[in-house]
């Protein structure tokens, strides 16, 4: 049976609502999108007055209703990362002599491994096994395999909860209540990466206009998340700056520079006019701070202490620094293979939306895993706690 379900996604410049349908067994449908313009949020705090977040906020899901057709009553929020802390809990399972492993066992190790308090106040959104081992045997599919001892990782993204308590106020004083909380950052990278690369552990570079995201993703679980300050709109403002531009023209000026060769660029100003930019005059100005973000995304993948398959491959994302030639110039900073993928949706198919898409299709992937309806007591999330396969949301 086929569902509608609402999801809000607070990036670092635009406030976007989805509306789809689907069901557990097909694909998610997108029905129709808001997505309104903002100025985001930094060390925890909005960077506008609360009655324009909450204009914002009312704007995008209105849009979404206009564009789908459907009213939003319920809707799932989605925690930015700036919001979000990854915690790990390791377990294992010692048996009186070697045989097959028996679905019983990992739901034991799973129950095992679920048995973890959150850092003080915070909130447990997803739980997600990163691996499990048999032996010296690493895998995500344990049952069947033999041996003597079983072990697992599992991941807990948690949520700050004075994030969780503002929003609420907000969506609860336009009479829209809140289904769930989920994270936008492991939907993306669910979506984006396929199973057999996050098993060998991957690297997701989200490059937003405010913040840049590094994501460590192993099995089906976040295993490493850091932000910081720089992004995308850091090299528009430099533009803006140095050639005393509008931010509109700085904007559109950066989206048509090509790393690597190029030729001279144009932006037009508020009367129509064509302002011409030599290409050199523009790398001046754009890779500088460029190379400013990928170092500093470098720095945090070498000091995270995550242990990188030699065929560990990065992911490059996100709207901040959506230029032509990005992908080569990343690659030669990081000396890795990196791939920019483009999320698979008919509307909305760019960088600047994946964390919007992956948060849509995360929402279907916990509603057919999980039963978040009410129970009969009329409280939410009555099977939360249960052993599933995927994801445990709160």
């Amino acid at each position: 049976m086929k569902s509608t379900v609402a999801a809000i996604e607070f990036g670092s410049s635009k406030v976007v609502t989805l509306v789809g349908e689907g069901s557990g067994s097909s694909a998610a449908q997108l029905l129709g999108f808001g997505v309104v313009p903002y100025d985001g949020y930094s060390e925890g705090h909005w960077n506008m007055p609360d009655e324009d977040v909450d204009q914002a906020i009312m704007n995008s899901i209105r849009e979404a209703e206009l564009s789908s057709g459907r009213e939003i009553r319920e809707i799932y929020v989605g925690v930015p990362a700036a919001f979000i802390h990854i915690e790990q809990n390791e377990v294992s399972l010692t048996f009186d002599t070697e045989r097959r492993i028996a679905e019983e066992d990992v739901d034991e190790l799973m129950a095992k491994a679920l048995n973890h308090s959150a850092r003080d106040g915070w909130v447990v959104i997803h739980r997600s096994p990163a691996w499990f081992r048999v032996g010296e045997r690493t895998t995500m599919e344990p049952v069947g395999l033999r041996g003597d001892s079983m072990r697992c990782m599992a991941s807990f993204v948690t949520a700050d909860p004075s994030f969780l308590e503002d929003v609420q106020a907000r969506l609860e004083s336009q009479s829209v209540r809140i289904t769930g909380y989920l994270s936008p950052s492991l939907g993306q990278a669910l979506m984006l990466i396929p199973p057999e690369e996050r098993d060998r552990i991957a690297v997701l570079v989200d490059v937003g206009y405010l913040n840049t995201e590094i994501l460590f993703v192993r099995g089906d679980a976040l295993v490493y998340q850091e932000v910081f300050g720089l992004g995308g709109g850091h090299i528009t403002a430099d533009l803006a700056y140095g050639l005393k531009f509008t931010m509109e023209m700085a904007e559109e000026l950066k989206r048509k520079f090509t790393f690597g060769a190029g030729q001279d660029l144009s932006a037009t100003d508020s009367l129509g006019r064509e302002v011409h930019v030599s290409r050199e005059r523009a790398a001046e100005i754009i890779l500088p701070r460029a190379e400013e973000i990928a170092d500093e995304a470098q720095k945090i993948i070498e000091r995270a202490g995550v242990r990188l398959d030699s065929r560990s491959v990065f992911y490059l994302t996100g709207g901040g620094l959506m230029m032509r030639g990005n992908r080569e110039y990343v690659s030669n900073i990081f000396e890795r293979s990196v791939k920019t993928p483009q999320p698979m949706a008919v509307k909305l198919n760019s960088p600047m939306y994946s964390a919007a898409l992956g948060l849509l299709e995360l929402v279907y992937e916990s509603v057919s895993q999980l039963d978040l309806r009410p129970d009969a007591s009329g409280k939410k999330g009555g099977k939360f706690g249960q052993m599933v396969k995927g994801f445990f949301t709160k």
